[in-house]
């Protein structure tokens, strides 16, 4: 993404802050077959980190527009999901949700958000978004960052310095970190293949991007397809790295490009890119550990 000169102003007191824990009672829009839906949690955690946002620039989601009129959309460069436990979550059991977020440089947004149940912890989360708006009306492609004023108030440093290692995290995984770490390039052939044009109804979202949820939907059901995901073994840890969208009509390809055991009978790890079909652009990276 490049960046646009435009600018938006956060309130004066915007340090790092935490919202109040919030309740949801499990019910079947929060489950599957396995326990608490993993599609419903990014869902969720997106839901809360984006208003978050729009709270502390004081305004409603819907009505953040730049100089020039334009609305303003927070758009996820990274999401990661740590110890999941999923299974463990019950019909009618109550869950709590405590958030916490921090400005990263000009642009970009970072919340960690955990996820306790009866039992403990059910998951962690880190959430990296920037600001955004289209140059072109209508075209994905043209998705372009919005830097921001720099944000006034003392942040906690301990908390910060975790936002940070959350975006050089996703910087390394752009400069090619996976290549070393499942010890293959991107360019290498795919262990597998599966092209899929996603739905307009039920993949994008209501700003018209294909909603960064659906990428983990899409890849599971590839991961189904591939004989990864047999029903039985749950997800233990997702990062997403995401570099572009598409438009609504145009086709995904995503690219098994390596699989191997987690180690210590723990399940296995995959990494799969997911590129626009027409012109090959890669859209995001996702490795997964399943368990």
């Amino acid at each position: 993404m490049t960046g646009s000169a435009i600018a938006l102003q956060w309130p004066a007191a915007a340090a790092a802050c935490a919202l109040a824990p919030a309740e949801v009672v499990v019910g079947m829009p929060q489950m599957n077959s396995l326990g608490l839906s993993e599609n419903w949690l990014l869902k969720e955690a997106g839901d809360r980190h984006w208003r978050h946002l729009a709270a502390r620039l004081g305004s409603r989601p819907g009505d953040l527009r730049d100089a020039a009129g334009r609305r303003v959309y927070a758009a996820f460069t990274q999401v990661h999901l740590r110890d999941a436990r999923l299974p463990l979550a019950r019909e009618d059991q109550r869950l709590q949700f405590q958030l916490r977020g921090t400005p990263v440089g000009r642009s970009q947004h970072y919340s960690r958000l955990a996820l306790m149940g009866p039992e403990g912890s059910l998951a962690r989360l880190e959430l990296l978004s920037v600001f955004v708006v289209r140059e072109r009306a209508g075209d994905n492609h043209s998705v372009v960052r919005v830097p921001m004023a720099e944000a006034g108030g003392a942040a906690d440093a301990a908390f910060s310095e975790e936002a940070a290692a959350c975006a050089e995290a996703a910087r390394a995984v752009r400069g090619g970190t996976w290549s070393e770490r499942f010890g293959v390039g991107p360019e290498a052939e795919a262990l597998a293949v599966q092209a899929v044009r996603p739905c307009p109804y039920g993949d994008f979202n209501g700003a018209g991007l294909l909603y960064f949820a659906s990428f983990q939907a899409l890849a599971d059901r590839a991961h189904g397809a591939w004989g990864l995901a047999d029903g039985r073994a749950s997800v233990r840890e997702r990062q997403i790295v995401f570099h572009g969208n598409l438009n609504v009509g145009e086709t995904l390809e995503l690219r098994l490009l390596a699989h191997r055991p987690a180690g210590r009978g723990r399940g296995h790890w995959s990494w799969t890119q997911v590129r626009r079909a027409a012109d090959g652009k890669v859209v995001a990276d996702m490795a997964v550990h399943w368990g």
